[in-house]
């Protein structure tokens, strides 16, 4: 069994011996997957949710939608006089869910997060960049503990602002922080030495202008220690150290825009050892919408979003892409990478795109992706959930195996009556099948 094999079937054997948690609701067979609902309300909106080494979900929502459903605890309040709709606010945006207890508790966060961007550290701690107006430069903490830790914000750790930048985690332990509005470069934090921004053409050659579709780029750490990084319709490998491009891929086939805000999602495949030497690491985009989607929607024209996925080896002579069909259109999807190799799709709209009151026909069965299933066969429709996932929707892997599911708040503030798509508070899980087709 080879090095990657071996770290693999340990991830699997911890998934499956894990301790199971407690208060399941089971409202679906197991055999396309089982949903429990596990909090009627956690107060906030799940628009960020990141799972610790503790078996805590640190889970976060933006500071100026107004007040949230859940308040501070012994009378903390935020004060922020830059805040349009609530300047004193005693309400949480953040909170901390226990997995093992199915118990969550509010967390205070001061400056807004709304489209920020992080990623765990080797110790373990979550580090958090960027954001929305006060935001937008700053750095924030969260060490994993079992009890009343919270968030702990620097100043202004960011060189530039960072809105819909992409984080990535790097051999060093750092992280590499790239791109964001109108922010065409990169750094790194903790910071490194002048200059400490790196420009990165690729980001404003992948710019379009009105609709942008170059924010929160895929980026992938590839074997040989270079980035992979795909924004728009396009993708390169790139050495971060030297700040230059060791390859440029072929467009994405048809030519439409996989990011933000025609947000598709990507995830790389389980790497492979072909020999001593060869390491074959692939790349699956899924969904988004058509170019000019972002456009249309402003004339309350939803067009049917993507229903294929490209995936290329990114370490071969000559990388193509591989088209596939989807059983469902999917924009503002998530994809998780589960233990057993397969890729569960799920959350996202079947027309539109992501922003305020953009999305419609909301796509309510997940889908796994088999990557070694015969082609044209590879697909596996789950059973739905009931509650509509749009936009700031959230999915991640928990230890156990479950998939946990929450957010989705399509409207510039907290609507919970007469909207299409009401704010969503509620706390999911989803149960996918793992064994079926894993031996394929």
């Amino acid at each position: 069994m080879n090095r990657y094999s071996s770290i693999l079937f340990f991830l699997f054997l911890q998934l499956f011996f894990a301790i199971q948690p407690c208060h399941r609701v089971v409202t679906t067979a197991a055999g396309g997957g089982s949903w429990q609902l596990l909090q009627k309300s956690i107060g906030i909106v799940a628009m960020h949710m990141q799972l610790l080494n503790n078996d805590r979900v640190v889970i976060y929502d933006r500071t100026d939608f107004g007040r949230s459903n859940l308040s501070l605890p012994d009378g903390k309040c935020r004060v922020d006089s830059s805040d349009l709709v609530v300047k004193n606010d005693c309400t949480a945006h953040s909170v901390e869910y226990d997995v093992l207890a199915n118990k969550f508790r509010p967390l205070m966060v001061q400056t807004d997060v709304w489209c920020s961007s992080g990623s765990v550290v080797p110790d373990g701690s979550l580090v958090q960049t960027g954001g929305f107006s006060d935001g937008e430069r700053k750095v924030r903490t969260f060490y994993p503990c079992n009890g009343d830790c919270d968030w702990v914000e620097t100043g202004d750790g960011l060189k530039a602002r960072r809105w819909y930048a992409t984080n990535h985690l790097l051999p060093d332990g750092k992280q590499i922080v790239i791109g964001g509005r109108d922010q065409f470069n990169y750094e790194f934090y903790p910071k490194t030495s002048s200059p400490g921004v790196y420009s990165f053409p690729f980001l404003s050659q992948t710019n379009d202008r009105g609709s942008e579709n170059n924010l929160y780029p895929f980026v992938f750490l590839n074997s040989d220690g270079n980035l992979f990084v795909f924004a728009n319709n396009r993708a390169v490998l790139y050495d971060y150290k030297t700040g230059k491009v060791v390859k440029t891929y072929p467009a994405i086939p048809g030519g439409d825009p996989r990011s933000y805000p025609s947000t598709g999602s990507a995830v790389m495949l389980p790497l492979k050892n072909l020999d001593a030497a060869t390491i074959e690491a692939e790349v699956l985009v899924c969904g988004g919408a058509p170019r000019g989607s972002f456009e249309k929607v402003a004339k309350r024209n939803f067009v049917k979003a993507l229903d294929t996925c490209g995936r290329i080896k990114i370490n071969g002579p000559n990388p193509q892409w591989a088209m596939e069909t989807m059983p469902y259109a999917r924009v503002m999807g998530d994809m998780t990478l589960l233990p057993n190799g397969a890729v569960l799709i799920i959350n996202g709209a079947g027309t539109g795109t992501a922003g305020w009151e953009n999305g419609r026909n909301p796509v309510l069965n997940p889908v796994l992706y088999w990557p070694n299933g015969a082609a044209g066969s590879r697909f596996e429709s789950l059973n739905p959930s009931t509650i509509p996932r749009m936009y700031h929707s959230t999915a991640i892997l928990l230890r156990d195996g479950r998939v946990l599911v929450a957010g989705s708040n399509p409207h510039v503030g907290y609507a919970f009556r007469g909207a299409l798509f009401p704010t969503e508070l509620r706390l999911e899980a989803f149960s996918p099948p793992l064994f079926g087709r894993a031996a394929e």
